[in-house]
């Protein structure tokens, strides 16, 4: 008999900011903006060695501006039922936390759906100062990208009896697709309030990007920033 589910609720904003420099293939500057609002709730139950967490996506509207009538309508939704399923040990993530169908406002969430269950050393007392580096491969039917990341991380204060944790992040990412190869360096900074168990608190990353597209002898220059915020629902 599985004890009942411990049950958090979230409101998940992403923003994304994108100028491409298309110039050096005769199509000029663009700017494309795009934000999404999802609303997921996250349902954990206890297995041997740590817990399943089973996160429903109750909502999400996404608003891709000008974009928006060049997209397929049925991308820009949500699909009926998805959810994301996966293990948590140490209360971090393991094995594949893809949700199990997708579409943009989907997509957008991924990011807010991992960093919930990032806990950064758990061991730390108020005060410590440390440095964590991350890579991570994946591969998917559109390519493959490797992504490494360093954090210089601080446990900063407590809130509301949570750990207080800040970081400075840099980063480098490569991407092959069909449409090229894209790489580049990334930089920014995170806060987030974690609990003794379970998701984080409360979060908040911002993101800058700094990347060049390869399209046979040309390059294509696509500079960007990147919020996430995720805010706890009472």
């Amino acid at each position: 008999t599985l004890a009942p589910a411990d049950s958090f609720r979230y409101r998940i904003v992403t923003k994304s900011v994108q100028e491409v420099d298309a110039s050096a293939v005769g199509q000029g500057t663009q700017n494309v903006a795009v934000t999404t609002t999802g609303l997921i709730t996250v349902h954990l139950t206890d297995s041997a060695g740590g817990k399943v967490a089973h996160i429903t996506v109750d909502s999400a509207d996404m608003d891709g501006g000008e974009m928006m009538p060049m997209l397929d309508p049925e991308m820009t939704k949500v699909p009926k039922g998805v959810f994301f399923h996966f293990f948590v040990k140490d209360g971090k993530i393991l094995g594949d936390p893809s949700p199990s169908a997708m579409s943009l406002p989907v997509v957008n969430m991924m990011g807010g759906v991992s960093l919930l269950f990032t806990n950064p050393r758990p061991t730390a007392t108020l005060g410590d100062l440390w440095t964590d580096t991350t890579r991570v491969d994946t591969t998917t039917a559109q390519g493959k990208s490797v992504a490494t990341n360093i954090a210089k991380w601080k446990f900063a204060s407590m809130e509301n009896g949570g750990r207080v944790l800040e970081a400075d992040i840099t980063g480098t990412m490569e991407v092959d697709s069909p449409m090229g190869k894209l790489s580049g360096t990334t930089s920014g900074k995170q806060r987030m309030v974690t609990r003794a168990w379970g998701p984080a608190i409360r979060l908040s990353s911002d993101t800058m990007s700094d990347m060049v597209m390869a399209l046979g002898t040309a390059a294509v220059n696509i500079k960007g920033t990147a919020t996430v915020t995720v805010e706890p629902i009472p």
